[in-house]
């Protein structure tokens, strides 16, 4: 896992932090993803809401909660693929496979780690579920 692995073991500390940021969000581990955050890290969904450092846990909370009602579900339904960086550098394909949830976000990435992350998804089912449910 990657918060065992040593900072020397990246090329930058940005690498450190994009790598773990990213694999918090597979692994919808609000910890490991605050880990990479600056201390005014904003997070927007722009279907779920704004959150700060200190309310990212509700996030998936939320999440759990409305696509719970089509089933039984565990804490990994509701991870987030990060790759990239597509051609501008600060945006990345963002895909909750589980969810059906597909789409970009811009991720700004600060001296002291990742400042803010804002959402934009494909407009599919999925988002309309979440969309008439929240």
């Amino acid at each position: 896992m990657l918060q065992h692995r040593n900072l020397r073991d990246w090329p930058t500390t940005e690498d450190w932090l994009l790598d773990t940021y990213f694999e918090g969000w597979a692994d919808a581990d609000a910890d490991l993803i605050l880990s990479a955050t600056a201390p005014n890290y904003c997070f927007h969904d722009p279907l779920v809401g704004r959150f700060a450092r200190v309310s990212l846990p509700r996030y998936f909370t939320l999440l759990h909660e409305k696509f719970a009602r089509t089933g039984a579900m565990k804490r990994r339904d509701v991870a987030f693929i990060l790759r990239g960086p597509m051609i501008h550098g600060q945006q990345f394909w963002r895909e909750a496979p589980a969810l059906g949830l597909t789409g970009t976000s811009e991720i700004i990435l600060g001296p002291h780690g990742i400042v803010s992350e804002r959402v934009a998804y494909d407009l599919n089912l999925a988002c309309g579920q979440l969309r008439h449910q929240l």
